[in-house]
Protein backbone atom coordinates (compact mmCIF):
# COMPACT_ATOMS: atom_id res chain seq x y z
CA UNK A 1 0.00 0.00 0.00
CA UNK A 2 2.01 3.10 -1.30
CA UNK A 3 1.81 6.26 0.59
CA UNK A 4 1.35 9.01 -1.89
CA UNK A 5 1.21 13.05 -1.65
CA UNK A 6 3.62 13.22 1.71
CA UNK A 7 5.67 16.32 1.39
CA UNK A 8 7.74 15.33 4.54
CA UNK A 9 7.68 12.21 6.68
CA UNK A 10 8.72 12.74 9.91
CA UNK A 11 9.73 8.71 11.66
CA UNK A 12 9.29 9.01 15.35
CA UNK A 13 5.92 10.75 17.17
CA UNK A 14 7.48 12.47 20.24
CA UNK A 15 8.44 15.88 21.06
CA UNK A 16 10.53 16.95 18.58
CA UNK A 17 8.85 14.70 15.67
CA UNK A 18 5.21 16.37 17.46
CA UNK A 19 7.27 19.85 17.37
CA UNK A 20 8.55 19.82 13.43
CA UNK A 21 5.30 18.45 12.37
CA UNK A 22 3.43 21.35 13.97
CA UNK A 23 5.78 24.06 12.36
CA UNK A 24 5.75 22.11 8.96
CA UNK A 25 1.72 22.02 9.03
CA UNK A 26 1.57 25.89 9.72
CA UNK A 27 2.76 26.61 6.45
CA UNK A 28 0.78 23.83 4.06
CA UNK A 29 3.41 21.19 4.25
CA UNK A 30 1.86 17.60 3.70
CA UNK A 31 3.51 15.60 6.51
CA UNK A 32 3.09 12.17 7.91
CA UNK A 33 4.37 11.16 11.09
CA UNK A 34 5.25 7.18 11.57
CA UNK A 35 5.24 6.34 15.30
CA UNK A 36 5.73 3.05 16.95
CA UNK A 37 3.78 3.89 20.04
CA UNK A 38 -0.25 3.95 20.24
CA UNK A 39 -0.42 7.78 20.90
CA UNK A 40 2.03 10.49 20.03
CA UNK A 41 4.53 12.28 22.85
CA UNK A 42 6.95 9.52 23.46
CA UNK A 43 8.19 8.35 27.11
CA UNK A 44 7.81 11.19 28.24
CA UNK A 45 4.37 12.22 27.84
CA UNK A 46 3.19 8.49 27.70
CA UNK A 47 -0.37 8.51 29.28
CA UNK A 48 -1.12 11.72 28.01
CA UNK A 49 -3.06 14.17 30.80
CA UNK A 50 -4.59 11.76 33.09
CA UNK A 51 -1.48 10.14 33.91
CA UNK A 52 0.09 13.96 34.78
CA UNK A 53 0.15 14.85 38.74
CA UNK A 54 2.45 17.38 41.02
CA UNK A 55 5.00 19.69 40.09
CA UNK A 56 3.78 21.80 37.03
CA UNK A 57 6.62 21.20 34.49
CA UNK A 58 6.37 24.19 31.32
CA UNK A 59 8.12 22.07 29.22
CA UNK A 60 5.43 19.28 30.08
CA UNK A 61 2.40 21.07 29.62
CA UNK A 62 3.65 22.97 25.95
CA UNK A 63 4.14 19.35 24.76
CA UNK A 64 0.41 17.95 25.83
CA UNK A 65 -0.62 21.44 24.08
CA UNK A 66 1.25 20.47 21.37
CA UNK A 67 -0.17 16.65 21.05
CA UNK A 68 -3.46 18.04 21.41
CA UNK A 69 -3.26 20.31 18.69
CA UNK A 70 -1.60 17.69 16.55
CA UNK A 71 -4.70 15.87 16.82
CA UNK A 72 -6.72 18.39 15.38
CA UNK A 73 -4.29 19.31 12.80
CA UNK A 74 -4.21 18.17 8.91
CA UNK A 75 -0.96 15.95 9.82
CA UNK A 76 -1.36 12.13 9.18
CA UNK A 77 -0.28 10.59 12.41
CA UNK A 78 0.33 6.62 11.75
CA UNK A 79 0.37 4.81 14.73
CA UNK A 80 1.71 1.49 15.98
CA UNK A 81 3.91 1.88 12.79
CA UNK A 82 7.58 0.20 12.69
CA UNK A 83 10.12 1.58 10.49
CA UNK A 84 11.74 -1.15 8.68
CA UNK A 85 14.12 0.34 6.70
CA UNK A 86 15.49 3.00 4.03
CA UNK A 87 16.95 2.93 1.08
CA UNK A 88 19.17 5.37 -0.63
CA UNK A 89 16.34 7.47 -2.48
CA UNK A 90 14.79 8.28 0.77
CA UNK A 91 12.26 5.33 0.21
CA UNK A 92 10.68 4.14 3.86
CA UNK A 93 9.18 0.73 4.18
CA UNK A 94 7.02 0.09 7.23
CA UNK A 95 4.03 -1.96 8.84
CA UNK A 96 1.07 -0.63 10.28
CA UNK A 97 -0.81 -2.09 13.08
CA UNK A 98 -3.04 -4.05 10.71
CA UNK A 99 0.16 -5.96 9.94
CA UNK A 100 0.33 -4.18 6.41
CA UNK A 101 3.21 -3.02 4.69
CA UNK A 102 3.58 0.06 2.56
CA UNK A 103 6.01 1.83 1.25
CA UNK A 104 6.83 6.44 1.46
CA UNK A 105 8.70 8.47 -0.48
CA UNK A 106 8.42 11.67 1.06
CA UNK A 107 10.77 14.67 -0.67
CA UNK A 108 12.46 14.89 2.74
CA UNK A 109 13.02 12.95 6.02
CA UNK A 110 13.53 14.08 9.63
CA UNK A 111 14.29 11.55 11.88
CA UNK A 112 13.32 11.93 15.21
CA UNK A 113 13.62 8.03 16.90
CA UNK A 114 14.59 9.17 20.55
CA UNK A 115 16.63 6.88 22.61
CA UNK A 116 16.35 3.85 24.78
CA UNK A 117 17.96 2.88 28.17
CA UNK A 118 21.24 1.43 28.76
CA UNK A 119 21.81 -1.81 30.98
CA UNK A 120 24.84 -2.58 32.92
CA UNK A 121 25.02 -6.44 34.14
CA UNK A 122 25.05 -8.14 37.02
CA UNK A 123 24.32 -10.83 38.57
CA UNK A 124 21.01 -11.84 38.15
CA UNK A 125 19.74 -9.20 35.73
CA UNK A 126 17.62 -10.87 33.71
CA UNK A 127 15.43 -12.18 36.50
CA UNK A 128 11.99 -11.74 36.48
CA UNK A 129 11.30 -8.78 39.04
CA UNK A 130 14.36 -6.89 37.55
CA UNK A 131 12.94 -4.32 35.18
CA UNK A 132 14.79 -1.23 33.51
CA UNK A 133 13.62 2.20 35.11
CA UNK A 134 11.52 3.08 32.01
CA UNK A 135 9.67 -0.39 31.91
CA UNK A 136 8.60 0.70 35.14
CA UNK A 137 7.78 4.42 34.14
CA UNK A 138 5.88 2.70 31.25
CA UNK A 139 3.43 0.56 33.68
CA UNK A 140 2.24 3.66 35.68
CA UNK A 141 1.74 6.36 32.79
CA UNK A 142 0.33 4.02 30.12
CA UNK A 143 -1.29 1.05 32.25
CA UNK A 144 -2.10 2.90 35.47
CA UNK A 145 0.05 -0.25 37.64
CA UNK A 146 2.28 -0.07 40.01
CA UNK A 147 5.20 -2.79 39.07
CA UNK A 148 5.09 -4.13 42.75
CA UNK A 149 3.97 -3.06 46.08
CA UNK A 150 7.32 -2.05 47.07
CA UNK A 151 10.33 -1.27 44.81
CA UNK A 152 14.23 -0.96 45.01
CA UNK A 153 15.60 1.67 42.81
CA UNK A 154 19.12 2.11 41.46
CA UNK A 155 21.18 2.36 38.89
CA UNK A 156 23.08 5.76 37.89
CA UNK A 157 22.32 9.30 37.22
CA UNK A 158 19.12 12.05 37.71
CA UNK A 159 16.44 9.14 35.70
CA UNK A 160 16.24 6.51 38.68
CA UNK A 161 15.54 9.28 41.13
CA UNK A 162 12.24 10.76 38.96
CA UNK A 163 11.30 7.22 38.81
CA UNK A 164 11.22 6.52 42.35
CA UNK A 165 9.11 9.80 42.87
CA UNK A 166 6.60 8.45 40.07
CA UNK A 167 6.51 5.52 42.13
CA UNK A 168 5.66 6.78 45.51
CA UNK A 169 3.02 9.47 43.77
CA UNK A 170 0.82 6.30 42.63
CA UNK A 171 0.74 5.21 46.06
CA UNK A 172 4.00 2.51 45.64
CA UNK A 173 6.74 2.11 48.32
CA UNK A 174 9.91 2.93 47.66
CA UNK A 175 12.68 1.36 49.79
CA UNK A 176 15.61 3.00 48.72
CA UNK A 177 17.42 4.59 45.93
CA UNK A 178 21.01 3.70 44.98
CA UNK A 179 23.25 5.45 42.60
CA UNK A 180 26.64 4.19 41.73
CA UNK A 181 28.07 7.79 41.44
CA UNK A 182 29.47 10.37 43.77
CA UNK A 183 26.44 12.91 45.18
CA UNK A 184 29.49 15.68 44.56
CA UNK A 185 28.73 15.06 40.36
CA UNK A 186 25.38 16.27 41.23
CA UNK A 187 26.85 19.64 41.72
CA UNK A 188 26.38 21.89 38.03
CA UNK A 189 28.51 24.62 37.35
CA UNK A 190 27.09 28.03 38.47
CA UNK A 191 26.48 29.44 34.56
CA UNK A 192 23.92 26.37 34.21
CA UNK A 193 22.73 26.34 37.36
CA UNK A 194 21.69 29.88 36.39
CA UNK A 195 20.67 28.61 32.85
CA UNK A 196 18.71 26.12 34.01
CA UNK A 197 17.21 27.32 38.15
CA UNK A 198 13.86 26.04 37.63
CA UNK A 199 15.19 22.75 36.28
CA UNK A 200 17.55 22.13 39.07
CA UNK A 201 15.00 23.45 41.44
CA UNK A 202 11.98 21.12 40.30
CA UNK A 203 14.78 18.05 41.05
CA UNK A 204 16.04 19.32 44.23
CA UNK A 205 12.21 19.36 45.63
CA UNK A 206 11.36 15.94 43.95
CA UNK A 207 14.42 14.88 45.86
CA UNK A 208 13.21 16.36 49.32
CA UNK A 209 10.11 14.79 48.40
CA UNK A 210 11.84 11.17 48.53
CA UNK A 211 13.78 12.23 51.94
CA UNK A 212 11.25 13.43 53.55
CA UNK A 213 9.07 10.32 52.85
CA UNK A 214 11.67 8.12 54.81
CA UNK A 215 13.66 7.00 51.42
CA UNK A 216 17.04 5.82 51.52
CA UNK A 217 18.93 7.26 49.32
CA UNK A 218 22.63 6.40 48.93
CA UNK A 219 25.39 7.30 46.89
CA UNK A 220 28.52 5.43 45.69
CA UNK A 221 26.31 1.99 45.93
CA UNK A 222 26.27 -0.15 43.56
CA UNK A 223 24.05 -3.39 42.86
CA UNK A 224 26.07 -6.59 42.95
CA UNK A 225 23.58 -9.28 42.80
CA UNK A 226 20.23 -9.84 42.28
CA UNK A 227 18.71 -13.25 43.53
CA UNK A 228 15.40 -15.29 43.48
CA UNK A 229 14.26 -19.09 42.74
CA UNK A 230 12.45 -17.82 39.44
CA UNK A 231 11.61 -14.67 40.44
CA UNK A 232 13.39 -11.37 42.27
CA UNK A 233 13.78 -12.19 46.28
CA UNK A 234 16.18 -10.16 47.07
CA UNK A 235 18.70 -8.07 46.28
CA UNK A 236 22.75 -7.20 47.19
CA UNK A 237 23.68 -3.64 47.65
CA UNK A 238 27.75 -2.67 48.31
CA UNK A 239 29.27 0.38 48.80
CA UNK A 240 32.01 1.49 46.41
CA UNK A 241 35.33 3.64 46.54
CA UNK A 242 35.93 6.39 44.53
CA UNK A 243 37.69 4.42 42.15
CA UNK A 244 34.07 2.44 41.68
CA UNK A 245 36.07 -0.88 43.84
CA UNK A 246 33.85 -2.50 45.83
CA UNK A 247 34.37 -1.93 49.83
CA UNK A 248 35.18 -5.24 51.45
CA UNK A 249 32.58 -5.89 53.81
CA UNK A 250 30.18 -3.20 52.61
CA UNK A 251 27.45 -5.61 51.13
CA UNK A 252 24.02 -5.79 52.11
CA UNK A 253 21.34 -7.62 51.16
CA UNK A 254 17.06 -6.59 50.98
CA UNK A 255 14.54 -8.29 50.51
CA UNK A 256 12.48 -7.17 47.87
CA UNK A 257 9.77 -7.70 45.39
CA UNK A 258 11.32 -5.52 42.64
CA UNK A 259 14.07 -3.80 41.40
CA UNK A 260 14.43 -1.27 39.02
CA UNK A 261 17.42 -0.15 37.66
CA UNK A 262 19.10 2.11 34.80
CA UNK A 263 22.33 3.42 33.53
CA UNK A 264 20.92 6.23 31.23
CA UNK A 265 20.27 6.66 27.90
CA UNK A 266 21.80 5.71 24.40
CA UNK A 267 19.91 7.07 20.60
CA UNK A 268 17.74 4.70 18.58
CA UNK A 269 20.89 5.22 15.15
CA UNK A 270 19.50 2.31 13.40
CA UNK A 271 17.86 3.57 11.01
CA UNK A 272 19.94 6.99 10.63
CA UNK A 273 23.40 4.41 10.38
CA UNK A 274 21.45 2.17 7.65
CA UNK A 275 20.70 5.82 5.61
CA UNK A 276 24.47 6.25 5.65
CA UNK A 277 23.96 9.20 8.07
CA UNK A 278 27.37 10.32 9.94
CA UNK A 279 27.68 9.41 13.36
CA UNK A 280 30.13 10.38 16.48
CA UNK A 281 30.58 8.97 19.42
CA UNK A 282 30.68 11.70 22.11
CA UNK A 283 30.20 10.04 26.49
CA UNK A 284 29.58 13.86 26.96
CA UNK A 285 26.04 13.76 24.19
CA UNK A 286 25.05 10.23 25.02
CA UNK A 287 28.02 7.65 23.36
CA UNK A 288 27.04 7.09 19.57
CA UNK A 289 24.87 10.24 17.73
CA UNK A 290 23.68 11.22 14.61
CA UNK A 291 26.08 14.44 13.25
CA UNK A 292 24.82 17.16 12.29
CA UNK A 293 25.13 20.71 11.01
CA UNK A 294 23.94 23.79 13.37
CA UNK A 295 20.27 23.28 11.37
CA UNK A 296 20.17 20.13 11.74
CA UNK A 297 20.57 18.56 8.74
CA UNK A 298 22.82 15.40 8.67
CA UNK A 299 25.34 14.19 5.94
CA UNK A 300 22.70 12.46 3.33
CA UNK A 301 20.96 15.08 1.13
CA UNK A 302 17.39 15.02 2.31
CA UNK A 303 17.85 13.66 5.96
CA UNK A 304 17.41 15.83 9.08
CA UNK A 305 17.52 14.75 12.92
CA UNK A 306 16.16 15.58 15.75
CA UNK A 307 15.84 15.14 19.33
CA UNK A 308 17.46 12.52 21.60
CA UNK A 309 19.58 10.72 18.37
CA UNK A 310 21.77 14.14 18.17
CA UNK A 311 22.58 14.16 21.85
CA UNK A 312 20.44 12.55 24.83
CA UNK A 313 19.44 15.78 26.43
CA UNK A 314 15.18 15.38 27.92
CA UNK A 315 12.40 17.07 26.07
CA UNK A 316 13.48 20.84 26.44
CA UNK A 317 15.87 19.91 24.37
CA UNK A 318 13.79 18.08 21.79
CA UNK A 319 11.08 20.74 21.40
CA UNK A 320 13.68 23.12 20.93
CA UNK A 321 14.97 20.86 18.30
CA UNK A 322 11.69 19.59 16.24
CA UNK A 323 11.15 23.10 16.16
CA UNK A 324 13.99 23.94 14.64
CA UNK A 325 14.38 21.05 12.19
CA UNK A 326 10.81 22.40 10.99
CA UNK A 327 12.00 25.86 10.02
CA UNK A 328 14.96 24.25 8.70
CA UNK A 329 13.18 22.04 6.50
CA UNK A 330 10.54 25.13 5.35
CA UNK A 331 13.96 27.31 4.25
CA UNK A 332 15.01 23.81 1.87
CA UNK A 333 11.78 24.17 0.36
CA UNK A 334 11.46 28.26 0.07
CA UNK A 335 8.80 28.44 2.24
CA UNK A 336 10.51 30.69 5.15
CA UNK A 337 10.79 34.14 3.56
CA UNK A 338 10.24 36.51 6.39
CA UNK A 339 12.62 38.26 8.71
CA UNK A 340 10.57 37.49 11.61
CA UNK A 341 11.22 33.32 10.89
CA UNK A 342 14.56 33.88 10.73
CA UNK A 343 14.94 35.68 13.54
CA UNK A 344 13.07 32.44 15.55
CA UNK A 345 15.46 29.86 13.97
CA UNK A 346 18.35 32.23 15.66
CA UNK A 347 16.43 32.63 19.13
CA UNK A 348 16.18 28.62 18.84
CA UNK A 349 19.40 27.69 17.93
CA UNK A 350 20.60 29.85 21.27
CA UNK A 351 18.13 27.94 23.08
CA UNK A 352 19.57 24.71 21.57
CA UNK A 353 23.19 25.43 22.84
CA UNK A 354 22.11 26.24 25.89
CA UNK A 355 20.15 22.69 26.29
CA UNK A 356 23.16 20.56 24.81
CA UNK A 357 25.27 22.32 28.02
CA UNK A 358 22.85 20.68 29.88
CA UNK A 359 23.08 17.46 28.38
CA UNK A 360 26.55 17.08 28.55
CA UNK A 361 25.79 17.38 32.46
CA UNK A 362 22.80 14.99 32.48
CA UNK A 363 24.86 12.24 30.86
CA UNK A 364 27.52 13.10 33.21
CA UNK A 365 25.47 11.53 35.85
CA UNK A 366 25.09 8.17 34.24
CA UNK A 367 28.16 7.91 32.16
CA UNK A 368 30.30 5.43 33.78
CA UNK A 369 34.38 6.40 33.57
CA UNK A 370 36.22 3.77 31.47
CA UNK A 371 38.31 2.27 34.32
CA UNK A 372 34.70 1.76 36.22
CA UNK A 373 32.74 -0.44 34.18
CA UNK A 374 36.10 -2.30 33.11
CA UNK A 375 36.23 -3.01 37.13
CA UNK A 376 32.88 -4.03 36.88
CA UNK A 377 33.48 -6.26 33.84
CA UNK A 378 36.17 -7.56 35.56
CA UNK A 379 34.56 -8.67 38.65
CA UNK A 380 31.62 -10.74 36.90
CA UNK A 381 31.37 -14.23 37.36
CA UNK A 382 31.22 -16.16 33.60
CA UNK A 383 28.15 -17.20 33.52
CA UNK A 384 26.29 -13.70 34.18
CA UNK A 385 24.33 -12.90 30.65
CA UNK A 386 25.32 -10.41 27.93
CA UNK A 387 22.23 -11.24 25.22
CA UNK A 388 19.50 -12.65 26.89
CA UNK A 389 17.48 -13.75 23.84
CA UNK A 390 20.64 -15.62 22.28
CA UNK A 391 21.67 -16.91 26.07
CA UNK A 392 25.15 -15.46 25.34
CA UNK A 393 27.01 -15.17 28.58
CA UNK A 394 29.90 -12.94 29.37
CA UNK A 395 32.35 -16.18 30.00
CA UNK A 396 31.40 -16.56 26.02
CA UNK A 397 32.60 -13.25 24.71
CA UNK A 398 35.63 -13.41 26.85
CA UNK A 399 36.45 -16.83 24.97
CA UNK A 400 35.39 -15.25 21.50
CA UNK A 401 37.80 -12.37 22.63
CA UNK A 402 40.43 -14.88 23.97
CA UNK A 403 39.86 -16.40 20.27
CA UNK A 404 40.85 -13.04 18.34
CA UNK A 405 36.94 -11.67 18.08
CA UNK A 406 37.84 -8.24 18.80
CA UNK A 407 34.45 -6.37 17.05
CA UNK A 408 30.94 -6.63 17.59
CA UNK A 409 30.46 -7.95 14.07
CA UNK A 410 33.30 -10.73 14.76
CA UNK A 411 31.67 -11.51 18.29
CA UNK A 412 28.18 -11.84 16.83
CA UNK A 413 29.62 -14.32 14.25
CA UNK A 414 31.49 -16.18 16.88
CA UNK A 415 28.28 -15.95 19.84
CA UNK A 416 25.34 -15.26 17.64
CA UNK A 417 25.21 -11.88 20.23
CA UNK A 418 22.76 -9.63 19.29
CA UNK A 419 20.76 -12.05 16.49
CA UNK A 420 18.02 -12.51 18.96
CA UNK A 421 14.06 -10.90 18.34
CA UNK A 422 15.41 -7.45 20.05
CA UNK A 423 18.24 -7.07 17.06
CA UNK A 424 20.90 -6.02 19.89
CA UNK A 425 18.76 -3.46 21.30
CA UNK A 426 19.79 -4.20 24.61
CA UNK A 427 22.86 -6.04 24.41
CA UNK A 428 24.19 -3.86 21.67
CA UNK A 429 25.78 -1.08 24.08
CA UNK A 430 26.81 -4.18 26.48
CA UNK A 431 28.78 -5.70 24.10
CA UNK A 432 30.18 -2.77 23.32
CA UNK A 433 31.12 -1.59 26.74
CA UNK A 434 32.28 -5.23 27.45
CA UNK A 435 34.81 -5.16 24.72
CA UNK A 436 36.06 -1.80 25.48
CA UNK A 437 36.66 -2.90 29.08
CA UNK A 438 38.23 -6.73 28.03
CA UNK A 439 40.52 -5.38 24.67
CA UNK A 440 41.33 -2.04 26.49
CA UNK A 441 40.24 0.43 23.54
CA UNK A 442 37.99 3.81 23.80
CA UNK A 443 34.65 3.06 22.85
CA UNK A 444 35.10 5.56 19.90
CA UNK A 445 37.56 3.26 18.31
CA UNK A 446 35.23 -0.04 18.24
CA UNK A 447 32.90 0.02 15.86
CA UNK A 448 29.23 -0.66 15.53
CA UNK A 449 27.99 -3.39 14.64
CA UNK A 450 26.15 -3.29 11.02
CA UNK A 451 22.15 -2.66 10.34
CA UNK A 452 20.09 -4.85 7.68
CA UNK A 453 16.70 -3.66 6.60
CA UNK A 454 14.52 -5.27 8.27
CA UNK A 455 15.74 -2.81 11.40
CA UNK A 456 12.54 -4.08 13.42
CA UNK A 457 11.33 -7.69 13.80
CA UNK A 458 8.60 -8.48 11.57
CA UNK A 459 6.50 -11.87 10.74
CA UNK A 460 7.69 -13.20 7.60
CA UNK A 461 3.91 -13.39 7.36
CA UNK A 462 3.64 -9.79 7.37
CA UNK A 463 6.04 -8.85 4.79
CA UNK A 464 4.30 -11.73 2.84
CA UNK A 465 1.30 -9.27 2.58
CA UNK A 466 -0.96 -12.14 5.07
CA UNK A 467 -2.47 -9.12 6.48
CA UNK A 468 -3.76 -9.82 10.21
CA UNK A 469 -1.23 -12.14 11.33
Amino acid sequence: MPAEGVDVAIVGGGIAGAAAAEVLSRHGVRVMILDENQRPGGQYLRGGRHARSGWPDRVERQGLNLIDRLGKSPVDVRRRTDVLGIDAGLELLAADARGEVFAIKPAFLLLATGARERFVPFKGWTLPGVLATGAVQILIKQSGILPARSTLVAGAGLFPTAVACDIRKNGGRVQAVFDEMPLSLRIPPPGLLAGHFLKFLQGGVLLARLLRAGVVVRNRTRIVEARGDGRLREVVSARVDRCGNVIPGSAKAHPAECLGVGFGFTANIELAQLAGCGLAFNASLGGWVVKVNEDLETGVDGIWAAGEITAVGGAAKSLVEGRLAGFSILRRMGLLKTRKAAEAMARLKRSRQRQLAFARYFNAQSTLPRERFAAIVQSLPDEVPVCRCEDVTLGGVRKAIAEGFHTPAAVKKATRCGMGICQGGTCRDILLDVLAALTGKPLAHIPLPSVRMPIRPVYLGTLAGEVGL
